[in-house]
């Protein structure tokens, strides 16, 4: 089997991965869904859906942590901050309304056990 075609079936593989997780999304509790993620986390974040998400929420907030004000370089990039946590509320993982720009640091500070918004002045998610 020559390059051109290992190529073909790698990206059809993925095409097909993509569909069948929106099809067994559909089909999932929210707790099913919640432990999907937690496991799959990293074909979570390499995912396209969340890539083009995650360059819009850089669009709207800009690429400074909202909480300690650290601007993104190439070599410590913002991390884009679910408010409330994939793990609890995974209906709310692609809402662009659920985001905020963070630093690396401010981001693990926060963890994954609180629904802090920066955005927000008095710091609750509204």
């Amino acid at each position: 089997m020559n390059k051109k075609n290992k190529r073909l079936i790698k990206l059809l593989k993925r095409k097909q991965s993509r569909i069948s997780w929106k099809i067994r999304a559909d089909s999932m509790s929210d707790n099913e869904l919640a432990n999907h993620l937690h496991i799959n986390s990293d074909m979570f974040l390499r995912s396209k859906e969340w890539r083009e998400l995650r360059k819009k929420a850089i669009e709207r907030y800009g690429d400074k942590c909202l909480k300690c004000g650290k601007q993104g370089t190439k070599v410590s990039p913002i991390n884009i901050d679910h408010i409330k946590p994939r793990k609890f509320f995974p209906e709310l993982a692609l809402d662009i309304n659920n985001l905020q720009p963070l630093c690396s640091r401010c981001n693990k500070d926060k963890g994954n056990g609180q629904a802090i918004d920066y955005r927000n002045p008095w710091g609750t998610y509204d």
